[in-house]
């Protein structure tokens, strides 16, 4: 694991990729700029934006030199400009940022404590809560997922185990779950960050990369709620809730007539399972793991039948009469 003892203000590169942002970004921006922990660089890609998303990122930039936008040709989806702002990191520690989520002051400060007083941590995130528009907060999110077990098969255990709890008790829809996927904004590695796989240009594959990151480490959950997501009407998850749109969000092109993402996150299980641990002992195990969850999750196992199902009614019916079958990601 990449050590920070003697560093004790390492450069954190922070990622912003955004499309179409104008009601929030500016909020988001100014939350990060106002941070006690100074070292970083915050990298803001703009997607070929069509409303004032660009123009505004430009004003603040002018008169920060943290600050810098880089924009793209072509819309090359949200997993291509996210991953473009990894790649374009140069501190030892990277964060990506939501255009309309919002960082306390001391959020970048905190985690990168934690972070650097566990050795085995890939990672460090929040608490966190759910914010409406106005910034208020709604309700605090799900946390204290218990990422820290030395073996890595433990560390997925763990995590899926949280999804399969929330199955038992039937409580999707009802519990804040969200606050399983808000370690994807913690403060990580970026050393190790660049061993995975990134973001995939499939539904679902941030979750997958949180499981190649446990794979690589622990995840260190700071006891302070800092982190908190925005929820409203032109939400990416709301506005593209129909699974072709889902896909198309993700690749920034028109929906193929074949989906397969719950295959693609399948074989990127397993691809990280051989690749990713250190050991055969260890990669046996994260294989076991991985290739298990579909079998102790029903959803998940039912799922790849599902995909199949739909995926010959698009061959059959063509997509749009098809589309029905398959309307929520």
């Amino acid at each position: 694991m990449p050590s920070l003892e003697q560093e004790p203000e390492p450069l954190v590169s922070i990622g912003l990729p955004v499309f179409n942002g104008q009601d929030f970004v500016e909020q988001a921006i100014r939350s990060i700029q106002k941070q006690s922990y100074q070292n970083f660089e915050l990298i803001i890609s703009d997607n070929c934006s069509t409303d004032r998303t660009l123009e505004i990122c430009r004003d603040l930039a002018a008169s920060d030199p943290r600050l810098r936008v880089v924009t793209t040709e072509t819309n090359i989806g949200a997993a291509g400009n996210f991953n473009r702002v990894a790649q374009l990191a140069t501190g030892r520690l990277f964060a990506w940022a939501n255009h309309d989520d919002l960082w306390a002051d001391t959020y970048i400060k905190k985690c990168v404590t934690a972070l650097s007083a566990e050795p085995s941590a890939v990672l460090a995130y929040s608490k966190s809560a759910k914010i409406d528009e106005d910034g208020e907060e709604i309700h605090e999110l799900n946390n204290n997922l218990g990422l820290t077990a030395s073996r890595p098969a433990a560390r997925l255990k763990a995590y899926h185990d949280a999804f399969i709890d929330v199955d038992r008790r039937r409580a999707w829809g009802k519990e804040p779950i969200e606050g399983f996927w808000i370690p994807v904004y913690g403060v990580m590695h970026t050393e190790l960050l660049h061993q995975t796989s990134l973001i995939g240009n499939y539904i679902s594959s941030d979750t997958v990369l949180l499981e190649e990151l446990l794979i690589l480490g622990t995840f260190v959950e700071v006891e302070e709620k800092l982190f908190f997501k925005r929820d409203h009407q032109k939400r990416s998850m709301r506005d593209s809730e129909a699974y072709d749109a889902r896909a198309e969000w993700f690749t920034g092109s028109r929906a193929g007539r074949l989906l397969f993402p719950r295959w693609r996150a399948l074989r990127a299980r397993l691809r990280a399972s051989i690749v990713l641990p250190k050991g055969v002992g260890n990669k046996a195990a994260c294989f076991w793991r991985s290739l298990s969850f579909y079998v102790r999750r029903r959803s998940e196992g039912n799922g790849l039948i599902k995909e199949v199902i739909v995926n010959m009614s698009r061959l059959l019916l063509g997509t749009d009469r098809a589309r029905r079958l398959l309307r929520k990601w």
